[in-house]
């Protein structure tokens, strides 16, 4: 008998589902066009944004000539994950190297919020924790390779989202080709932290900065 343990990690792909509010995100359309009882089968266009609900940033989505979605191998999208419970934490607290230093690294590293609790709302944009520069340049040092989140970004919500101070933790992340996992669904389901394997599947976009994706976590 089949033992193993499978979590959906992943938002479903739907009309009216949140998206980030900017002009290069943009809202989701899903419009049918073949209808059983006229063309004898069901089709529907769908259009999304390479960033919409539970989506892989590829290095390409803000490093020039980077990797990417389609040029990541496999091996860094499925394997043995470390999942880090910092659901503890007050809204827009900084994560620290000093925090990362007593816990577990591995290569493939998913971090739990608890920020599912505001998925559908625009409260799920703003407040969440994130990781200071030094500690994105800690997890760098020690060869991460993947890192999942179930909150939007990995930066301070309250950064500008041009110049200088836009999304410089993403732009440590990805010069160093590690991908991001961002929007991971239904992380509340996870309450033993330990034996954990992941798959992140993204769609194969040719050239792309990011996709949408599949995950699950198993064992």
């Amino acid at each position: 008998m089949n033992n193993t343990v499978f979590i959906d990690l992943t938002y479903p792909i739907e009309e009216g589902m949140t998206t980030f509010a900017a002009p290069w995100h943009p809202e989701v359309s899903i419009r049918q066009l073949g209808r059983l009882n006229i063309e004898g089968r069901e089709t529907r266009e769908v259009c999304l944004g390479t960033h919409t609900g539970t989506h892989a940033d590829a290095p390409r989505h803000f490093i020039k000539d980077r990797p990417t979605i389609d040029q990541i191998p496999l091996e860094k999208l499925i394997g043995k994950v470390t999942i880090i419970d910092f659901s503890n934490l007050n809204e827009d607290e900084a994560i620290t190297e000093k925090m990362l230093a007593q816990v577990q690294i591995s290569k493939k590293m998913v971090f739990k919020f608890g920020w599912g609790e505001y998925w559908g709302n625009r409260k799920f944009y703003k407040g969440y924790p994130y990781f200071t520069n030094s500690a994105a340049k800690y997890l760098v040092s020690k060869g991460i390779e993947l890192i999942g989140l179930d909150s939007p970004s990995p930066d301070d919500s309250r950064n500008k989202l041009t110049g200088n101070s836009d999304s410089p933790v993403h732009k440590i992340f990805l010069e160093n080709g590690i991908v991001l996992v961002e929007y991971l669904a239904n992380l509340d389901k996870v309450e033993d932290y330990k034996g954990w394997n992941i798959i992140v599947m993204p769609l194969k976009i040719k050239d792309g900065d990011g996709a949408p994706v599949r995950v699950c976590v198993y064992k």
